[in-house]
């Protein structure tokens, strides 16, 4: 009976396996880069006898599967699940703060609702060409590989407050009608990373700046405006970003209240974005002066057959404790080449600068490759 009952116990699980992998396709990425890097000034100083240069190995190498069902009432069901993710820190205990797009979407007639460990609202309805242009910088960051930035100043967002994290969230995205469009997100606690160490959901700690580190009850809510004026393509998007921080050490922060646009247009081969982001003093300690906290990109780029090529500046800004001024500038000037077969070539020429307090602490300009495989 004991056999029987074995054999009958493989047969089901064979059974089940068949199926559970009847709707599942697998993709993947890997990239590889090598980059050098010219930093006259280092945290204010010319003779810093910093040097980088070399390859490295990325940060979105990954293998996805992708899953797809039709429930009985018409309801579609798509899943993605990254199987493997590039482990920053070698011991698969993270997965370099990114995040891991691992979630499930019910699409209907009213829209899609998606739950999981993914994008929100804004990061889906915000134009980024900083991230989908060639190399995918300045916003993948991986030539920050290459120099050494300045650690011991804030210079402001260049991104949504949570933009690009790892905690579960709930996204809700309508259909288009009549080239308007909306999705809202809500993430109950963003110190969920997916990590045993953040599964207490709350901040214990602040950031390196003494702000509020993870709020909680994250709304968004994003409008988008699409349409077509004599082959001239434009999208316009607004939306505002609320969440609650409180109090430490019995000082309370300013909760999250943070707005975000962009406009992009785009014209045969050429297309171009606007983007800000303005948190204001959101997470700081109330009645101080830390806050101003903004950030802009503007980018143009053109595709002519299989090359892209695309010009990047991204500005930030903030006012420290001190209400002294603290900014950013970074400019970067990018193309790809497909090869066909899914590889890409890429390179990179960066320019960033770094002031605080009318002093330049950060100054380097560098040259990055890329090598890229999508299976």
């Amino acid at each position: 009976m004991l056999k029987i009952n074995k054999l009958l116990s493989i047969f089901i699980l064979f059974v089940l396996t068949k199926f559970a992998y009847a709707e599942l396709s697998m993709t993947g990425y890997q990239e590889f880069f090598a980059g050098t890097a010219d930093q006259s000034i280092y945290n204010g100083a010319a003779n810093h006898g910093i040097d980088k240069a070399g390859l490295d190995n990325g940060t979105y190498t990954r293998i996805t599967g992708n899953y797809s069902t039709t429930l009985d009432s018409g309801i579609e069901v798509t899943g993605t699940i990254n199987m493997v993710n590039r482990d920053c820190q070698g011991d698969k205990t993270d997965n370099c703060n990114i995040t891991n797009n691992n979630f499930v979407t019910f699409t209907s007639g009213f829209g899609s609702v998606s739950l999981g460990e993914r994008f929100d609202a804004g990061a889906a309805m915000l134009s980024r060409l900083t991230a989908s242009g060639p190399t995918a910088e300045p916003d993948g960051a991986n030539y920050t590989s290459f120099y050494t930035a300045d650690a011991a100043n804030k210079y402001g967002n260049a991104n949504e407050t949570h933009y690009a994290e790892n905690s579960m969230k709930i996204l809700y995205a309508s259909n288009v009608y009549n080239g308007f469009s909306f999705a809202t997100s809500y993430t109950p606690n963003t110190s969920r990373t997916g990590l045993n160490s953040t599964n207490n959901g709350q901040a214990t700690a602040l950031g390196d700046f003494s702000e509020w580190s993870s709020f909680n009850d994250v709304t968004q809510l994003f409008g988008k405006y699409a349409m077509d004026i004599d082959g001239i393509g434009v999208e316009a998007v607004y939306g505002v970003t609320s969440g609650n921080a409180g109090q430490f050490n019995g000082n309370n922060y300013n909760d999250l209240d943070e707005t975000a646009y962009s406009l992009k247009i785009n014209y045969g081969g050429f297309e171009a974005d606007y983007r800000k982001n303005d948190s204001g003093n959101s997470g700081y300690i109330k009645n101080g002066n830390a806050g101003n906290n903004e950030g802009t990109s503007i980018c143009g780029g053109y595709t002519f057959g299989s090359i892209r090529a695309m010009a990047c500046s991204v500005e930030t800004s903030f006012i420290d404790a001190n209400n002294r001024t603290n900014s950013s500038e970074t400019i970067t000037y990018a193309a790809d080449y497909s090869l066909g077969g899914g590889v890409t070539l890429g390179l990179l020429y960066f320019d960033v600068e770094q002031t605080a307090n009318d002093q330049t602490r950060t100054d380097v300009d560098g040259l990055m490759t890329m090598l890229a495989f999508g299976f």
